[in-house]
């Protein structure tokens, strides 16, 4: 069944805002301060507290928004109005019945709306099961939701489908089908239409100055572009693309300029041929916590409207938004924060930093804006660019990209045991040791990781043993023993294969303190001569084959042998253990001649400059990682905190609850999908508790994420593979080009 707020959703675009003004464009400079905007909520007088409402726009100085209820026949559409105060409240109630909806509102001046109307209905027929078909109306109501008039758009049987329909500024209504527009009068008879060979589907919109724009999709370019639609002749303009990633961004129509641009940072104004975007307003620096805003309308530049999603209730609230005068905000102490893709966490904990402390404000630049649908590296880049030539922000949001060990090698990061150390909330060994340890350099921790997973390989102990770890002959001794066809790993070519095995084990051959590598060694040699026994790719049969059953079945079927596990929290054990391979297990580890095979990787890193000016203040913030705030409100992957998974080993131990709406807890378990069946999992004991804390506790290498250094491998590796190259010539290249990275990136 459709849904019938999409369709409501889809009038967004139609409604006129109110006001209008000077267009302009103009740069994205100026202090954080410029782009304040204070935050209210609309109430709306007489609703519920709680109201969801589907949709909402503005015209003529009035609010109108509506909600949808479901029923059990069919549907009611509430249309509400208000002063842009929630004050001076009228409504009217519109009942569909069931398969039947409305879209493409529109209002004109004189207090009517305007829908299509689409009713999907069984109609009588010669045959049994009858008729199913569509009939697609133009509607008009008055303002206290009575019928005006109903005209037809489609006769019985014909293909026929609306894709917008726009109330025109001299009176007429537009509508656009399949075939073209065609045009209606007041009195909803036709007047007129026009052909539109070129037209493309996409996203519509209507401007202020009744310009109609069209978002499309260009095939050559693999982009997405605006284009201005004449709708008496039916042609299209020239393309205009939006600066940067336009799909970062939400459009909505503009007063002051074209259009209004929203995405994860703030609200932007833009007018068709800029080629920059004008901010104007940060979500952060304005203090908001939610992300996002949508269904955004502008009375001016200087007063906005918008929706958000109230994080602690989970309903929508109606926001108005009135810039703040850059000398009305207060001064604070600025500290920098750049990331290249803002983590949620992160700017939840930015936004309480900016509203509670007395003495600092971060500021964020988040260089994922300077990517575009061509190139998505763009922002790294340009991050690593900075910091190279001394523009280190105070606070930085690792990832993975950026080469962290020659930052570390030039001083650029600050060693943060001091701070811990001289913190009275914490002490080092509350942390896991192991992860610490993994995470120094010469003895120093550059790098807070408040939560990691750990990563590496499982079989079952019957075939593997209780070890700790295995060699790659070790390896081989157990698949001899083992059915022919049997594979070692599932889904694995030759490239997937290699690329995991660095990720598992690449740090074994690279010391990053004294720079020395060993990928000419005959432990690498010995890798590359296994992963050349992947195939180049999967067959076209491989998840399609009646005999390799179904793939839940693999490891408890002997068709595979190993798991590779991310082990981010005790279920993940449990479910490798009773339901994966259903009996006991080892973490034994991808095999590696020093017997260590598992990894830990860190889920969110953040380093602090040794070049700031203002440690104290970056501390403050930080420090907020390893609190019992956040450490225990971490669930899917392993906080450091040690006190903190012990919490979480207890829960472990008993079945999976919930509460119900009568606030009742029930308890529930756990399954495991197998050949159609579903198989309980038992709460763990406190013994299979205990292994996997020991295990944790046992893994002290970090897992290798040098994307640059792994196509190295790959590149070289390739020939080998193709049978162009014998393996030690491969290991000398290697050995020396990845020699060159490691020096250049110390």
């Amino acid at each position: 069944m459709k849904k019938l707020w999409v369709y409501i959703l889809a009038g967004l675009a139609v409604l006129v805002l109110a006001g209008c003004g000077k267009k302009g464009s103009e740069g994205n400079a100026g202090s954080s301060k410029a782009y304040v905007y204070k935050a209210e909520e609309i109430k709306i007088e007489g609703l519920e507290k709680d109201t969801n409402y589907s949709d909402f726009t503005i015209k003529d100085g009035r609010i109108y928004l509506w909600n949808t209820k479901w029923l059990e026949e069919g549907s009611k559409i509430t249309i509400i109005s208000a002063g842009l105060d929630g004050s001076d409240v009228k409504s009217f109630d519109i009942n569909l019945k069931e398969s039947s909806y409305l879209s493409w509102m529109n209002l004109d001046g004189q207090g009517n709306f305007y829908f299509i109307y689409d009713e999907y209905s069984q109609v009588e027929t010669d045959t049994e099961e009858g008729e199913w078909r569509d009939d697609y109306y133009l509607l008009k109501l008055d303002d206290s939701g009575r019928e005006v008039w109903k005209q037809p758009l489609n006769q019985a049987g014909q293909e026929y489908w609306v894709e917008w329909m726009h109330l025109l500024a001299d009176g007429r209504i537009a509508i656009s089908e399949q075939d073209g527009i065609t045009f209606y009068d007041a009195d909803g008879n036709i007047s007129g239409n026009v052909s539109c060979p070129d037209k493309k589907d996409g996203s519509v919109y209507f401007l202020q100055d009744g310009t109609v724009v069209v978002n499309s999709y260009n095939d050559k370019t693999n982009k997405s572009t605006l284009r201005k639609l004449n709708v008496d002749t039916g042609e299209l303009s020239e393309e205009y693309a939006i600066p940067g990633n336009s799909g970062s961004y939400s459009l909505y129509p503009g007063t002051e300029s074209d259009f209004l641009l929203v995405g994860n940072g703030g609200i932007f104004a833009y007018n068709l041929g800029d080629t920059e975007l004008k901010k104007l307003m940060d979500f952060i620096d304005s203090d908001l916590t939610s992300s996002y805003a949508y269904n955004v309308c502008s009375v001016s530049e200087k007063e906005l409207y918008g929706m958000m999603n109230d994080e602690l209730t989970g309903f929508d609230v109606l926001m108005k938004f009135t810039k703040v005068d850059p000398k009305d905000v207060v001064d604070k102490k600025v500290l920098t924060l750049a990331c290249n893709d803002i983590n949620w966490e992160i700017r939840k904990h930015v936004v309480e930093f900016n509203k509670t402390n007395p003495e600092y404000r971060i500021q964020i630049t988040d260089y994922f804006q300077y990517n575009t649908e061509d190139d998505y590296t763009i922002g790294t880049t340009r991050l690593n660019t900075d910091i190279v030539s001394g523009k280190v922000p105070d606070i930085l949001v690792l990832n993975e990209n950026l080469p962290l060990e020659s930052y570390m090698a030039k001083g650029l990061f600050e060693d943060l045991y001091p701070y811990i150390d001289k913190d009275d909330a914490f002490r080092r060994e509350d942390f896991f040791p192991n992860v610490l340890k993994a995470y120094e350099n010469n003895g120093k921790l550059y790098r807070l990781v408040p939560r990691f997973t750990v990563y590496t390989v499982t079989g079952k102990t019957a075939d593997v043993g209780d070890r700790t770890g295995w060699t790659l002959q070790d390896l081989r001794d157990v698949m001899a023993s083992k059915p022919e066809g049997m594979e070692a790993f599932a889904e694995m070519t030759r490239d997937s294969m290699l690329s995991y095995s660095i990720q598992m084990t690449g740090n074994q051959y690279i010391d990053w303190e004294s720079g020395k590598c060993s990928f000419n060694s005959e432990s690498f040699i010995s890798l590359l001569e296994f992963v050349k026994e992947f195939p180049e790719q999967l067959p076209d049969d491989y998840y399609d084959n009646v005999l390799r059953g179904e793939l839940n079945s693999w490891f408890r079927e002997e068709k595979v042998l190993l798991d590779r596990t991310s082990l981010y929290s005790f279920s993940a054990y449990n479910y490798t253990k009773k339901g994966t391979f259903g009996e006991d297990i080892t973490m034994i580890g991808f095999p590696s001649e020093e017997g260590k095979g598992s990894s830990i990787r860190g889920e969110l890193e953040l380093a602090m400059s040794s070049k700031s000016k203002n440690k104290d203040g970056v501390w403050q913030f930080m420090r907020y990682f390893l609190t019992d705030e956040f450490q225990g409100a971490t669930q899917y992957e392993w906080p450091i905190s040690m006190k903190h998974v012990d919490a979480l080993a207890e829960k472990a131990k008993k079945r999976p609850s919930y509460e119900d709406e009568n606030g009742n807890i029930v308890e529930y378990d756990e399954v495991f999908y197998l050949n159609g069946e579903e198989l309980p999992i038992s709460p763990m004991t406190q013994e299979e508790v205990d292994e996997v804390i020991a295990f944790i506790k046992s893994v002290d290498q970090l897992n290798s994420n040098h994307q640059d250094l792994l196509n190295i491998i790959l590149e070289e590796a390739a020939p080998y593979f193709a049978g162009q190259k014998n393996v030690k010539e491969v290991v000398d290249i290697i050995q020396n080009r990845v020699q060159i990275y490691v020096n250049e990136n110390r």
